[in-house]
């Protein structure tokens, strides 16, 4: 229930912390954000049951969906219209620095001192992190207008998109066809049908259904669902596979998925710079085409046999090229033309794509795996899946125009 209510309340809230940073000030909002980040981490370290973990874990990912959205248009003001793919290009290459980071260091803690200190190392550093964003970030003054959020509005959406989740997340226990299922994913598509009505009449939503008439933010919010969103199936299958199959430790499980975010995270800094001169399209398309390759990679040459590095690590490298390539694009194709005053809108907006992508392609990956009479039956089932999306998503990506605006629409 931690990881449930961690994506849960991640979803929910990732579209108002978008509406916050446009209305209260993207660096004021990405600080709050970070704040309320460290304050969970902490309660999650100091947490004595498990009721209080998940609480804390709340806490924890509400920063998180306050600073992300913030975060993104920070770093897209700072780099103007004209450069978007390279900010969203930077920003995941920060991330992906962290993700390469965070397995081998968070394995090597839970082995050696315990998991609460994963969350603990947190603290001072972000406190340092912190001081400085304070001294360096211009805080910029509210929007005139809006003072108070459509809170029914707030309701809905966090509603609609927790029942989502929750559904999708919980089926591996409850079952697909399990009346709780069914039940939060249709209470699910009445509350985001009711967000929809109430969002076309108020004239400050919490949900801009206007970004949709942009042709660039819709097809970047297919790519997200599709390719983005399908590293959360890939990411779960491969570490249960190493750990599981070929009787990996943690620690070193976390090593052998590292390459990902470590070749993927700088390879998103030159994706971007390349989108912004010749067009998103010239590096999304062979980036899916590295992904479907590694996917077939690992469905056919990928066994019971542990062969870590004459073939795990090259398939790996050449699927960790394949997202440094389409993944960080794919957002940027998202918010290429949305306009300066609604970036952080579009940046949350976009995201939530890929939070349901995720959320839908681990709980498929688990249901795949826990079906499969083998480890390997399981990561070659899971690496169809990831054929399957990015094949869809293919088309979509191709007719991306050559070359991109760099007048944001109006």
């Amino acid at each position: 229930w931690a990881l449930t209510a961690f994506s849960i309340t991640i979803g929910a809230l990732i579209v108002p912390g978008g509406w916050a940073a446009d209305r209260y000030g993207r660096a004021r909002m990405f600080a709050t954000g970070f704040a309320v980040f460290l304050l969970g981490s902490g309660l999650v370290a100091l947490a004595p049951t498990v009721e209080l973990l998940v609480a804390a874990r709340v806490v924890q990912a509400a920063g998180v969906a306050f600073q992300g959205p913030a975060m993104l248009a920070l770093m897209l003001d700072a780099f103007g219209p004209d450069r978007r793919a390279t900010a969203v290009g930077v920003t995941g290459g920060l991330g992906g620095v962290a993700a390469a980071a965070g397995p081998a260091i968070g394995g090597a803690m839970v082995e050696s001192v315990g998991w609460r200190w994963t969350f603990a190392a947190n603290i001072p550093i972000g406190l340092v992190v912190l001081a400085v964003l304070l001294r360096l970030l211009t805080f910029e003054r509210p929007a005139d207008g809006g003072d108070v959020p459509d809170l029914p509005g707030v309701l809905l959406m966090v509603g609609a998109v927790a029942g989502f989740i929750l559904g999708i997340v919980q089926s591996d226990d409850w079952g697909f066809a399990d009346l709780r299922t069914i039940g939060s994913v249709a209470a699910s598509v009445v509350l985001g049908a009711a967000l929809v009505r109430r969002s076309r009449r108020h004239p400050s939503p919490i949900l801009d259904l206007d970004l949709f008439t942009i042709p660039s933010f819709r097809s970047g919010m297919g790519l997200q669902l599709l390719v983005a969103g399908s590293f959360g199936g890939v990411f779960l299958t491969e570490l249960q596979f190493l750990t599981d199959g070929w009787d990996l430790s943690l620690l070193d499980a976390g090593l052998a998925i590292a390459a990902i975010p470590a070749i993927a995270g700088p390879l998103t800094v030159v994706a971007g710079r390349i989108a912004d001169r010749h067009g998103h399209r010239i590096v999304i398309v062979p980036g899916m085409m590295g992904m479907i390759a590694a996917g077939l990679g690992f469905a056919l040459l990928i066994g019971e046999e542990q062969q870590l590095w004459s073939r795990w690590v090259p398939i790996n490298v050449l699927y960790a090229v394949g997202v440094g390539l389409a993944h960080a694009a794919c957002q940027a194709v998202a918010v290429n033309d949305v306009p300066d005053e609604r970036l952080g809108m579009g940046a949350g907006m976009s995201r939530i794509s890929q939070e349901i992508g995720n959320a839908l392609t681990a709980a498929i990956a688990i249901t795949l795996i826990e079906r499969a009479r083998t480890p390997a039956d399981g990561l070659q089932a899971t690496m169809v899946m990831l054929i399957a999306l990015t094949t869809i998503a293919v088309p979509v990506a191709w007719r991306l125009p050559r070359r991109r605006r760099v007048t944001p629409v109006p």
